[in-house]
Parts: C-alpha cells; sequence; structure tokens
C-alpha cells in the first residue's frame, strides 16, 4: 500500500484494524500549519509576568521553527520532484540553512540581508540547532557559576523569550511564508492557513 492509499469503507474488517475508523480519502492535515497553531496556543498561554514563561515563548519559538522547516518540506517536493528526498543529492537530506535558500531562490524569494524575515527565518533555525545540539553555556575560568543574587546567567536565548520578540518573529516568519506559497506551483498548494 503507498502513503496516498487509505482503506475504504468497503476493505474487509480482516484487512483494517479493529475499532479505527477508516482515514479520510485526501487528508488536509499538513504538519506545518499544525506546528504554527500549537506555536499560537502557547503564545496566548505566556504572559510577561507569568513565572516560567520564558520557556513558553522559547517553546513557540521552537514550534515556529519546526514549522518554517515542515514549511520547506512542504514546498521542496512541489518545487523540485523527486529531486526533494531521492538520489544522492536529495535536497531534504540538506542542512535546514540551504533547503532554506534552495526553496527561496526556485520561488523568486530574496534571501538577503536586508530583510527581516531572512534574519529572523535564520535565527530560528540556529535556536532550534543548538538546543537541538545541547550547545552548553560556557563561562571564562574563574568566573562564578552563579550570577547576581546567586541566580545562574541567563543563557543566550533568553533574550528571544519575550512577548514582543516572539510576537515579531511570528509575523516575520508569516510574512515570509506568505511569499513563498503565492509562488508555489498552483498544483497541490492548496491555502496557507497559518
Amino acid at each position: 500500500m503507498s502513503g496516498h492509499d487509505h482503506p475504504s469503507a468497503s476493505d474487509s474488517g480482516a484487512d483494517r484494524d479493529v475499532g479505527l475508523p477508516p482515514l479520510p480519502p485526501d487528508p488536509q492535515t499538513l504538519t506545518y500549519v499544525e506546528l504554527w497553531n500549537g506555536a499560537e496556543i502557547l503564545i496566548r498561554k505566556a504572559g510577561e509576568e507569568v513565572s516560567g514563561s520564558r520557556w513558553v515563548f522559547l517553546s513557540a519559538l521552537l514550534m515556529l521553527s519546526f514549522c518554517l522547516e515542515a514549511y520547506l518540506d512542504h514546498a521542496g517536493p512541489l518545487l523540485f520532484g523527486a529531486a526533494w528526498r531521492e538520489g544522492k543529492a536529495a535536497h531534504a537530506a540538506k542542512d535546514a540553512k540551504l533547503r532554506l535558500t534552495l526553496v527561496c531562490a526556485a520561488c523568486g524569494v530574496q534571501l538577503e540581508a536586508r530583510h527581516t524575515y531572512r534574519t529572523v527565518a535564520l535565527t530560528l533555525l540556529e535556536l532550534r540547532a543548538s538546543l537541538g545540539q545541547a550547545t552548553q553555556l560556557r563561562l571564562p575560568q574563574g568566573k562564578a557559576i552563579r550570577g547576581a543574587g546567586n541566580t545562574p546567567p541567563a543563557p543566550a536565548w533568553a533574550a528571544y523569550c519575550r512577548r514582543n520578540v516572539v510576537l515579531d518573529y511570528r509575523a516575520q516568519l508569516r510574512l515570509l511564508l506568505g511569499k513563498l506559497h503565492a509562488r508555489l506551483p498552483a498544483d497541490g498548494r492548496g491555502p496557507l492557513s497559518i
């Protein structure tokens, strides 16, 4: 059975899992949309004065970075066909920043330093990579491990974990994805839904 074949109501009971409803013939759930919606929920839950909101904002930023990567994997096959996932030089296996560059170039979307959405996209991808690789905050030898008031020093990414930053990043990511989406081939594009 291919990834697009789904059991139908006429399939025999022996061929289907008992108790599970059949899958719709054309599911409309897109990973990048689900991740975007998850980030939206986290943003609504976080508050500037709420203890631990830094972690909620960080989670929202990570969801936005996953959303960007999922969108690249949605757009890539529409732009590059089988070359996106197949062969020795498959684009899907490349670094996320390179995939972003490829998709932007194929869509004719400028990815130059003067565009804020570029900085946002690259920062989201770097944040995800550094947290995913568990990059540690290193202090110079001889420095106290604790900061003022005996609290641990803030990690480098803490500056991004504020409501205004997260809202700006969300707006810039929506702008970038909207530009890319408008230039995808009409077949299979569908609505952006974010």
